[in-house]
């Protein structure tokens, strides 16, 4: 299992969106790990091995190293051009742009030829990667971010760049200068890990060359940021981690060991431990299962390149040269002066990250810097741009608000704006937490007509086809009639009756199950909150079933817009009746509601539940 922490951005990544993503030729692309084997489980002629994982993985880094256009800003720091999925869809396509950027006499053409692929209508994004320095863990999202951004990515050499915190932050702030400032572009700056500690320095940088007001960094994304690694003991583990290559075996010249290092091993386990969430060691597990056993030599000579890859691409050297020079550095250049950032930032964060203190970091960083909003994802680890998380879709619904959608869009009106759920949604409530209480009081509902003649069902009630409808009720012992009552009359009479609750029902309850509590179901995995409290909370139960907050402009409203109302007007203390109150009505002495709902000519249907 130690391979795995060397394996783990492998098997939630897929290669094949990098092979025909990031250089000219047009190469056939190569299925991701998780595919093959999936593929492999329906085709046993075709098993997948150990050995194709390290294959595997080994192209990835490969296919990393190349760009579709590559600018340098040092030997061993450049930037990458990702094209979008959609112009990559042919070997002409491919030559075509070759063809127009080969034609540029300079870096600044370039982006220009870049820019007007699209017509300067996708905003500009540029992502720094980790400790790694080319990202591997981000490249499940890089096909829907070059879809919807001019998507540019960091490279930093994973074995000869040794540049301070300091010079990375130059070089990425002297690139912004020319793919924004000098284009009068905004950018948005995505860091993830070490990227999201060197993305407010270079927002800092900005703010410095080009003041405040004048910044071209449009906003922040900081993914499980190394903000917080002061608070880790990364800075102590790491270089005992690298001192282990003193230790390792020589080798003679053309001979190879058939043995790991020790540093690759011991740096395997820290990722083993630290990286994956429990749904990736599971995901890990069962690809695992599912691979063939090759020969024993065969997996001594996989696990030794298995292991090898760590060695290869994140040297115990520059390991140690990383964590002292940018974690370290850059931690104390950073946190002191985050409060003066005035970027609008979104901060994204798994609540199971094992490597750093992600989700404490997430309420500091709103505490402290001016424009952040957090975004807490649950069941997610170090790891968290796998395939279970959208980046994109984070970045667009960004307070920073890349496209504009929010400038122009209309507040949600609970009145006017509500649906009736469908009839997927209703069954599975009615089954799931109605149901139970079906079966166990087995209700009888009884309608009266005009003609004062009771029947069995709700056929007498009416419709809200002539005008607005009113139901006006006496509540049972902590309101577990409610739900059956508002099942019934969407089941039999299709009668979608809109709650006025009091303003406490909204901090948690559900509408179905009736009385107080969370409504039952899968938890939301995402959440968001700022300075001010949550941001875009998701509906509780009540509103999702079209209750609104009791009020007289409320009450108002539903009659006018020819809606169908349900009252209780005992209210809180009916629910919590006394010893000795069964039945007892506790209504206001004057009934206003009989007044509004008079002006709209709304029929008032008064249901008793005994």
């Amino acid at each position: 299992m130690v391979f795995v922490g060397k394996a783990i951005p492998l098997l939630f990544a897929a290669p094949s969106a990098l092979r025909t993503n990031i250089h000219f030729s047009g190469a056939g692309s190569i299925t991701s790990l998780r595919s093959t084997v999936e593929k492999t489980a329906k085709n046993n002629d075709a098993p997948f091995r150990l050995s194709d994982m390290v294959e595997t993985t080994k192209n990835t880094y490969s296919d990393l190293a190349k760009g579709c256009f590559v600018t340098e800003a040092t030997p061993t720091i450049s930037f990458q051009y990702i094209r979008p999925l959609s112009e990559r869809a042919s070997s002409d396509n491919i030559a075509f742009f070759e063809e127009e950027l080969s034609g540029c006499s300079d870096t600044s053409q370039t982006i220009e030829k870049i820019q007007a692929t699209h017509d300067n209508e996708k905003p500009l994004l540029l992502y720094l990667p980790g400790l790694d320095g080319v990202g591997i863990s981000a490249v499940r999202q890089y096909d829907d971010l070059s879809n919807a951004f001019e998507f540019w990515r960091m490279r930093v050499d994973p074995i000869n760049d040794r540049s301070t915190f300091s010079e990375l932050t130059t070089a990425v702030s002297s690139f912004i200068q020319d793919v924004a400032m000098k284009q009068n572009r905004k950018v948005i700056l995505v860091g993830e890990s070490f990227g999201g500690l060197l993305a407010p320095a270079v927002a800092m940088k900005m703010e410095a060359i080009a003041g405040k007001e004048n910044s071209p960094v449009m906003g922040l994304v900081m993914v499980n940021p190394a903000t917080s690694f002061y608070k880790t003991n990364w800075s102590t583990w790491a270089p005992i981690l690298a001192s282990l290559r003193h230790i390792e075996q020589e080798e003679e010249e053309g001979s190879s060991s058939s043995l790991p290092t020790p540093y690759s091993v011991l740096g395997g386990i820290a990722l083993s431990v630290t990286i994956p969430d429990s749904s990736q060691f599971q995901s890990i597990f069962d690809i695992f299962s599912k691979t063939a056993t090759d020969e024993l030599q065969t997996i001594v000579e996989s696990m030794r390149d298995g292991f090898g890859i760590l060695a290869d691409n994140l040297p115990a050297k520059v390991i140690e040269h990383r964590v002292g020079q940018w974690c370290n550095v850059g931690s104390q250049v950073v946190n002191p002066r985050l409060h003066k950032l005035n970027v609008p930032t979104l901060f994204i964060g798994g609540d199971e990250d094992n490597m750093l203190p992600t989700k404490e970091e997430g309420d500091r960083l709103v505490n402290l810097m001016p424009d952040c909003t957090s975004m807490a994802v649950k069941d997610a680890g170090h790891f968290i741009l796998d395939d279970r998380f959208n980046l994109t879709s984070a970045i667009i619904d960004a307070p920073f608000d890349p496209f504009n959608k929010k400038t122009n869009k209309k507040k949600y009106d609970p009145i006017t704006d509500w649906e009736v759920p469908s009839e997927d949604d209703i069954r599975e409530a009615v089954e799931s937490r109605v149901k139970p209480l079906r079966d166990l009081v087995s209700p009888q509902f009884f309608s009266t007509g005009s003609d004062g003649k009771r029947k069995l069902g709700l056929g007498k009630v009416p419709t809200p086809d002539d005008g607005p409808l009113l139901f006006v009720a006496n509540h049972q012992l902590i309101g577990l009639d409610l739900g059956m009552i508002i099942a019934q009359l969407l089941e039999e009479r299709n009668i979608a009756a809109r709650g006025l609750a009091h303003p406490i029902i909204f901090q948690g309850g559900n509408a179905f199950g009736g009385g107080a509590g969370p409504t039952p179901g899968p938890p939301q995995r995402i959440t968001k909150r700022n300075k001010e409290g949550p941001v875009d909370p998701p509906p509780d139960d009540f509103q999702t079933w079209g209750a609104v907050m009791v009020s007289p402009r409320n009450f108002y409203r539903l009659m006018s817009t020819g809606q169908t109302g349900l009252l209780f007007p005992g209210g809180a203390r009916e629910v919590f009746h006394g010893k000795g109150e069964d039945y007892e009505l506790f209504w206001p002495e004057k009934a206003d509601f009989v007044r509004v709902a008079a002006r709209f000519n709304a029929t008032i249907v008064p249901i008793s539940a005994v």
